[in-house]
């Protein structure tokens, strides 16, 4: 999906990082301290990016989990999970169709 400038504004496109492998992250082993040094980098980078948007993280018992952001592209993402120091296996770019 192609970034389109109209009015001033530049069309957003959704992104999801996967977890599948690397990066594991059951809920039960997320202290809370944990989520307070990933806060704190994230919010490091978005304020620094403020064209991004991170929508949350989800993850199921066994740690398989989807961040889902907005951003003008994928490669914007990539750099911020990077700069958080979050393993991830996959960054796509994704089209709603229904």
């Amino acid at each position: 999906m192609e970034n389109i400038e109209r009015g001033g504004y530049i069309r957003m496109t959704r992104v999801f990082v996967m977890r599948y492998n690397k990066g594991k992250l059951p809920p039960s082993t997320i202290t809370e301290e944990m989520k307070k040094e990933i806060t704190e980098k994230m919010s490091e980078f978005l304020k620094d990016n403020p064209d991004v948007k991170f929508n949350g993280l989800w993850v199921n018992k066994e740690g398989i989990g989807i961040c889902d952001w907005e951003a003008p592209d994928a490669e914007t993402v990539r750099k911020a999970v990077e700069a958080v120091g979050s393993p991830y296996d996959e960054v796509i770019e994704v089209e709603k169709i229904l």
